[in-house]
């Protein structure tokens, strides 16, 4: 896996150059790309040529964003009222006006559900669309996992031919002891699938991906050479043990780092300052933009966190306390501003019906208010939405309960979450992974959500 990364984040579970010369095989060439490009040079098309994932890493309470329940006692109620939207009937937060008024572009799943309330262990599920094989606080990658949305697209998706196949964005999500959580990268799949993550600050108005620059001492015409120097040192090594030729994903890497799409994708600065304005100068938002014209450009799948430093974070979604204080001056107005933005641009420039949007976090909130002022951990019951790529605007598939604490009709697991992902992108769900010892694991169990199409 390929990381441009600066620092991850943490919650209560617990750009240079220099990375790039870290992977072996190119370090002849000054350059390090080649785990992050092992891909078929084609592969199945279906309703969605791309996939933009926003996860909200921390946990969104349902109560508080798209499942009020203003008739609930003392409690469970929250402190905000339900607003009228586009759509007559679906009723949203006060603090999400912009999505209100566009709640006929996108659908709301009111019963999702899984029985996680860690943190890092219901990323993972949400993450990889698999229940994690030892669930509990404080997990890490290891190579026995199920591989992310976006790492099983790399593999067995559609590949561009000069741009990764899936890129993770603002940083690597991290948990309370400071360790990755599990399911953001390619487990069984091996690290030649890893989506390419990059870190640094978008809100620069200089930001662009310069560690996919070339450094100044090696031009394309030296690239090239150091390529072909490569290429016959490979040949000799396979020459003398018999081994295949020189694996493709070797000139991608090249290919990427010589590319012009691939620069420009990835040069945000690029955008008119009223576009940026319209998502917002906040990490997400700037993130979510980038995310645009990743997919304008090809990128099959990326998905952007939204991360905060710690728990105590005023816009961490893991609202255990002072909860409606830090949704309504922190969370929802950057939220409802970005997503919105995304969605319109997305149906502006004619990518909607191409592009499925997604959103959703780890889990909801629990349905009583603590003595602190928030809501905890909470699996069983939370709201996501999706758009694009055929999605019936303005639907509210399942329902929960009277307090929003359990699916009360057509529940849907984070596994079938990934089934509608993957069914939308053309990818099967009956794939068969093998782990170091060659036992098989299946892709997907899970079942598309048909009914939201």
């Amino acid at each position: 896996m390929i990381s441009l990364t600066g620092l991850g984040t943490r919650l209560c579970d617990g750009l240079t150059r220099r990375e790039l010369l870290r992977a072996g095989g190119l370090a002849l060439a000054g350059l390090g790309l080649p785990e992050l490009l092992h891909a078929r040079t084609s592969g199945p098309t279906g309703k969605a040529k791309s996939c933009i994932q926003l996860f909200l890493w921390g946990g969104p309470s349902q109560h508080e964003t798209f499942d009020l329940k203003p008739n609930a006692p003392d409690g469970i109620r929250g402190a905000f009222k339900p607003i009228a939207t586009s759509v007559p009937g679906t009723r949203l937060c006060e603090h999400l006006p912009r999505l209100a008024r566009l709640a006929h572009r996108y659908a709301i799943i009111r019963s999702a559900t899984h029985t996680g309330v860690n943190h890092g262990t219901s990323a993972y599920h949400m993450l990889t669309g698999h229940l994690h094989f030892t669930p509990g606080t404080l997990r890490h990658p290891t190579p026995q996992d199920y591989p992310s949305l976006g790492s099983a697209v790399a593999r067995f998706g559609r590949q561009p031919a000069d741009l990764p196949a899936a890129v993770s964005l603002p940083s690597v999500v991290l948990d309370g002891d400071g360790g990755e959580v599990p399911g953001q990268g390619p487990g069984l799949l091996g690290q030649r699938f890893g989506p390419l993550r990059v870190s640094g600050d978008p809100t620069r108005r200089d930001f662009s991906l310069r560690t996919l620059e070339l450094p100044p001492d090696v031009g394309r015409p030296r690239l090239r050479g150091r390529i072909d120097l490569q290429a016959a040192l490979q040949h000799q090594g396979e020459r003398l043990s018999g081994t295949g030729g020189v694996d493709a994903h070797y000139e991608r890497a090249f290919r990427l780092l010589q590319s012009d799409a691939a620069q420009n994708a990835f040069r945000l600065a690029g955008e008119p300052e009223r576009v940026r304005d319209r998502y917002g100068w906040t990490p997400f938002g700037q993130s979510c933009l980038l995310a645009r014209r990743l997919v304008e450009a090809g990128v099959p799948l990326v998905t952007v966190y939204w991360n905060t430093p710690s728990l105590t974070t005023d816009d961490s979604w893991d609202t255990h306390s002072d909860g409606f204080r830090r949704l309504k001056d922190h969370l929802l107005p950057p939220f409802d501003q970005a997503f919105a933005a995304l969605l319109g641009d997305l149906d502006r420039r004619g990518l909607l019906n191409e592009t499925l949007l997604t959103c959703w976090g780890e889990f909801g909130r629990t349905p009583k208010v603590n003595k602190g002022g928030g809501r905890d951990h909470w699996g069983f019951c939370q709201s996501v939405l999706l758009a694009g790529a055929g999605v019936r605007g303005g639907l509210v598939h399942g329902s929960s309960d009277g307090s929003a604490a359990y699916a009360a009709e057509n529940p849907v697991s984070p596994d079938d979450l990934a089934a509608t992902v993957f069914d939308r992108l053309g990818i099967r769900l009956d794939h068969e992974m093998h782990d170091a010892q060659g036992r098989p694991y299946t892709l997907c169990l899970g079942k598309p959500v048909r009914a939201l199409f």
